[in-house]
């Protein structure tokens, strides 16, 4: 691997260059850590993690009682620029900074769009479990062609409501949803397992 340097960066330089370079052009806002992917001063990728849009989701890990120690990884990128691997090598890199920033955390969640072809060979690579997938569902296009979740700030948009604001439903597939246990040992790992809701599959694809 190249002697990249990957360090936590501001969550507003890492959703600017999101919001340019990541298919949705998208990204949420809050206090959850992002880090960027460096070849020497040059900023190459970029990792977001964040609070999921719905509480369900954060509490279908452990239960309500541990919804806060979830988190998504909400959005990656990398330019075309670096070898194969790459990406799974930088989610490692920050799997490991994040638990030492956010020690609270120990689950973290991710989905894979399939509308986008995207399986989720790099989750698999860098030890996520396979916890199924979602149900297909509409999304919106916003004015600025920006991909926008059927839930926002706590509501849930109506195609009237999206019709108000100019946005165009469109029809995405299911996704695949990974989840990775951030632990500090085999015993916290082999507990924390134990108290994961889903069935907790390593994916094996042919």
């Amino acid at each position: 691997m190249i002697d990249y340097i990957v360090k936590r960066i501001p969550a507003k330089i890492a959703k600017e260059y999101l919001i340019k370079n990541h298919y949705s052009h998208g990204c949420h806002n809050g206090p959850s850590p992002c880090y960027g992917i460096f070849d020497k001063d040059e900023m190459i990728g970029a990792l977001a993690f964040a609070t999921p849009c719905s509480e369900n989701v954060r509490a279908s890990v452990f239960g309500e009682e541990y919804k806060d120690s979830v988190i998504e990884l909400h959005r990656l990128h990398i330019k075309d620029v670096t070898p194969r691997n790459t990406e799974s090598w930088f989610i490692s890199r920050c799997l490991k900074l994040l638990k030492e920033d956010r020690p609270q955390t120990k689950a973290v969640i991710s989905f894979s769009d399939s509308t986008q072809g995207h399986q989720g060979t790099i989750y698999r690579a860098t030890g996520f479990y396979y916890i199924g997938h979602t149900g297909s569902t509409t999304f919106y296009l916003d004015e600025n062609n920006r991909l926008r979740h059927p839930r926002q700030n706590g509501v849930n948009i109506t195609k009237e409501m999206a019709k108000e604001r100019g946005w165009t439903p469109v029809k995405r597939f299911a996704k695949n949803r990974y989840l990775y246990i951030l632990a500090n040992s085999k015993v916290e790992k082999k507990h924390l397992m134990k108290m994961c809701k889903y069935d907790l599959k390593v994916a094996s694809w042919k």
